[in-house]
């Protein structure tokens, strides 16, 4: 197989060395527009060490310093059977790039955006043969989740879908298929826990670090504001309409205002910022948030079920990915069973009654207890 990355940045570079590391008889071809070189010469270096430790035979060694290329030139592309693009999140790039790419390769070559937030029929507008163009978004850091979405299209073929499905699973992902308004759906919830953690912030009138320290119970790892500090705002900043599902627009339009409003104030855009950003704009309340995590699961555990109940896949599946992308520490039923069916509602009918936001709007208990059985 002749794998192409398109974009060797933070996300193309974490692809890349997922398939390189997983898939020991692959060919790839890295389009790398800022440092071609530099980036042969330290894999090459890291492979020299490997070899050096043992971690790769003299016969894998060869074949795998001779297995990739990092190059400007898109026609290299030519004979790939995948093509992952993985830039900026700009739409003309993504276009252009994509248009480049098609001009190289077969019309049977799988062509996959990484786009975690841009509509995926408007990046292949342009493009022939849409029966092989669809997402593929990985989270980042990619080696550490577990889920790779597969954001199809109308005309995207079963046959395609199903690679690219058992490309993620040699590289000992699980793939997990959307479609429609549910494209980059992953992405969408955990946009709706950090919009959530800035509504709650405010209400309960605390910092962020004392919220994400009151919320340490659900998210182990790293709680919302480490989410967001992690991403960065420059990212997470952006159009509420980049979603689609129509539920969700109140609640992620109130966490892009005020995302764009800490930016606006002088926050970084970059990743790792944005609690420093905070330390120096906030100082200690003092104050009791200890309901927040009631609430947290409340909205949690309510966009779930809303998923669930529309979700033509397998709901298992789906409720696994939930758990994985938002670092949970327990299962959603685990939440349900922990917090109770009367506490859980009248948070969110609270939260609905205060924001009027379509997130808070809940279903019938019947519907949640079938979800979480």
């Amino acid at each position: 197989m002749k794998i192409g990355i398109v974009g060797y940045g933070k996300m193309g570079k974490d692809i890349f060395s997922l398939f390189f590391d997983k898939l020991p008889d692959a060919q790839f071809v890295v389009i790398d527009l800022f440092g071609a070189e530099e980036n042969t010469a330290a894999l090459l270096k890291t492979l020299g060490k490997s070899l050096k430790r043992k971690k790769l035979t003299e016969e894998q060694y060869e074949f795998k310093k001779d297995s990739f290329l990092f190059t400007d030139d898109t026609s290299a592309l030519s004979g790939c059977d995948v093509v992952i693009e993985a830039v900026f999140e700009n739409m003309n790039a993504k276009k252009e790039l994509f248009a480049k790419a098609a001009q190289a390769v077969s019309d049977d070559c799988l062509l996959l955006t990484n786009t975690s937030s841009l509509d995926i029929a408007s990046v292949f507008a342009d493009i022939p043969h849409k029966e092989r163009c669809f997402g593929l978004h990985f989270f980042y850091p990619v080696k550490l989740t577990g889920f790779v979405e597969l954001n199809i299209l109308p005309e995207t073929s079963q046959s395609n879908a199903e690679k690219a499905a058992q490309l993620v699973k040699s590289a000992g992902k699980k793939p997990i298929v959307f479609s429609g308004e549910y494209h980059i759906y992953l992405n969408q919830i955990l946009a709706c826990m950090v919009s959530h953690a800035i509504y709650l912030r405010e209400s309960f009138g605390v910092t962020a670090p004392e919220l994400n320290k009151s919320l340490e119970e659900l998210f182990p790892v790293a709680p919302p504001f480490e989410v967001l500090d992690s991403i960065g705002l420059g990212l997470m900043a952006g159009s509420p309409d980049n979603f689609r599902i129509e539920r969700n627009k109140g609640l992620l339009g109130y966490g892009c205002e005020k995302m764009n409003g800490w930016l606006s104030e002088g926050c970084p855009k970059e990743t790792m910022t944005f609690l420093d950003f905070m330390a120096e704009h906030e100082s200690p309340s003092g104050k009791d948030c200890g309901e927040a995590a009631l609430y947290m699961a409340a909205l949690i555990l309510n966009e779930t079920v809303n998923a669930v109940s529309e979700y033509s896949g397998d709901k298992a599946v789906l409720l696994e990915a939930v758990q994985d992308t938002l670092g949970l520490a327990e299962t959603p039923a685990a939440y349900y069973d922990k917090f109770g069916a009367e506490k859980l509602f009248a948070a969110l009918d609270e939260l609905s009654a205060k924001t009027g936001f379509g997130s808070y709007v809940r279903k019938d208990k019947d519907i949640w207890d079938k979800t979480f059985a």
